[in-house]
């Protein structure tokens, strides 16, 4: 399958996706991936690189909240959604690669 690119809220963040995937890459890090067939989501290590970093996560989780509909229904009524996620990958419901 080809994959595509679009390009995301700026012009360093890209979204690659093809019709099992889709990754959220800002500059050159991979950031978070949703496999669309398994309703799973991975983040890589510099998701929580910045705030800026964090909101963009935050609207490409949102645009793509379809396929992780067990993380989003929570994620949009919390206050630290930072905290959230990082709980959440501690108990491995997000896979996290350290990369």
């Amino acid at each position: 399958m080809i994959a595509k690119l679009e390009q995301f809220y700026n012009k360093n963040q890209f979204i690659i996706y093809d019709s099992k995937t889709v990754i959220f890459q800002s500059y050159a890090s991979t950031i978070a991936k949703i496999d669309k067939t398994k309703r799973t989501l991975t983040l890589y290590a510099d998701w929580d690189y910045s705030n800026t970093t964090r909101k963009h996560l935050y609207l490409f989780l949102n645009d793509y909240a379809i396929f992780i509909n067990n993380i989003m229904d929570e994620l949009n009524y919390t206050s630290n959604k930072r905290a959230y996620i990082q709980k959440l990958i501690d108990n491995k419901t997000i896979k996290y690669i350290n990369k």
